[in-house]
């Protein structure tokens, strides 16, 4: 076994049987443009945004924000909130579908503890997802005509074939 401490060019072609290299050591500019790497290869995270009219009160409906086109997924999180927070006594409600049923420990409550645009995030319970899941956001319910604009983020990550 040898050792090289120095910079170095090899001029021919260079086999290597087993090439280990430290976390980190290849960064996005170490890899080409259209360098062709698979799908399979790469993080596909993707954040969904729905919403409501901004200046409007609240309806109570369900909404597809995406359907999983990967091999399977991960939910990563699920937060929502009002443009104008409810006053007291009103509150907005929701909830997070997959294919129908509600992947959260429980709904997410929007009320007047919340200020405006302020996130509250939601428990996800089962975050698995498969190909062709759908994920909904649902308002269940609206209480009082103060909340404005109802909306949710959902973060989710997919792996691809």
């Amino acid at each position: 076994m040898f050792r090289i401490e120095e910079n170095g060019q090899f001029r021919g072609t260079v086999n290597f049987l087993d090439a280990r290299l430290q976390d980190g050591a290849i960064q996005d500019e170490h890899v080409k443009d259209g360098a062709n790497i698979a799908a399979s290869k790469l993080q596909h995270q993707h954040r969904r945004t729905y919403a409501q009219a901004s200046g409007s009160t609240p309806v109570a409906e369900a909404r597809v924000v995406h359907t999983v086109v990967g091999t399977s997924g991960k939910l990563l999180g699920f937060r929502c909130g009002c443009v104008t927070a409810p006053g007291a006594g009103d509150s907005v409600v929701f909830d997070l579908l997959v294919n129908g049923s509600s992947v959260l420990s429980g709904q997410v409550t929007v009320n007047n503890s919340q200020s405006n645009r302020e996130l509250v995030a939601g428990t996800i319970s089962n975050d698995s997802l498969q190909a062709d899941d759908v994920i909904e956001v649902q308002v269940v319910s609206v209480t009082g005509t103060s909340p404005k604009g109802a909306f949710a983020e959902v973060d989710l990550e997919e792996t691809y074939a």
